[in-house]
């Protein structure tokens, strides 16, 4: 027995023990619209979510155009973000959150001059200044809405040291933001992988070594201790997502 129909749906009666009344019918009627009209929010929300993702990835692609040596970059430290985040126990809304808003870690450098960035020796003083900037450029790009909260910590945060060595505004420990401190460990590790214009390419192991060990210029204290011991026991983890994503 058809119970209710519409453009969408048809909803059948069967092995019914009464007759089905035209109260039934209303109340399946009500719930099948309450259902159909839940469906489509669902659907625009996905939507939305799909755009929002859309836009992140064309706002980061935009920052790594200005810097051609950082290739796949921004989606493997996205994916190294999200495998420490997921390590050191932070709840899945966050990995999610990390993996897409870390995309957008240097969107700052959209205002720092090309020859800045592909410079192949040493900057001078000024332009070293320069370069420190694209924190807070990136920051201010971002701005403060709501959606972006985690994608602005991180621009701004994400050269900061545990020990307070870092910059542009020398936080120390926890002055520092999860996202931040997780980041900052995921870039150097990608950064140490890969060539730049003032410097070769290092294997895994290499790269391990300066993280774990330090070599003068890297050294361990810059990082968060519980990152840093997420990072050790996870390390071939972070080697499988540079394979897989260094095209």
């Amino acid at each position: 027995m058809v119970v209710y129909r519409n453009l969408s749906l048809c909803v059948v009666a069967a092995n019914y023990d009464r007759e089905v009344t035209g109260y039934d019918a209303s109340i399946i009627e009500s719930l099948v619209t309450q259902t159909l009209f839940m469906k489509s929010i669902a659907s625009q929300i996905s939507e939305t979510e799909d755009a929002f993702a859309y836009t992140v990835h064309a706002l980061a692609r935009t920052s790594e155009a200005n810097d051609e040596d950082t290739g796949n970059h921004i989606l493997r430290v996205g994916e190294y973000c999200a495998l420490l985040a997921d390590k050191l126990g932070c709840p899945d809304k966050f990995v999610a959150t990390i993996r897409l808003q870390a995309l957008m870690h240097d969107v700052g450098k959209i205002h720092i001059h090309h020859d800045i960035l592909k410079k192949p020796g040493k900057l001078t003083k000024e332009e070293f200044i320069q370069m420190r900037e694209h924190p807070d450029y990136g920051a201010k790009i971002l701005g403060a809405h709501q959606r972006l909260t985690m994608a602005t910590e991180i621009a701004l945060t994400h050269h900061e040291r545990w020990d307070g060595g870092g910059y542009p505004n020398r936080l120390k420990g926890e002055q520092i933001p999860l996202s931040g401190r997780i980041m900052n460990l995921a870039d150097q590790y990608d950064a140490l992988r890969n060539v730049r214009v003032y410097k070769p390419a290092l294997d895994h192991p290499a790269t391990c070594g300066i993280i774990i060990e330090g070599d003068g210029r890297t050294m361990p204290g810059h990082f968060d201790p519980q990152v840093l011991a997420a990072f050790k026991e996870n390390r071939q983890e972070f080697a499988a997502i540079y394979e897989r994503l260094k095209g």
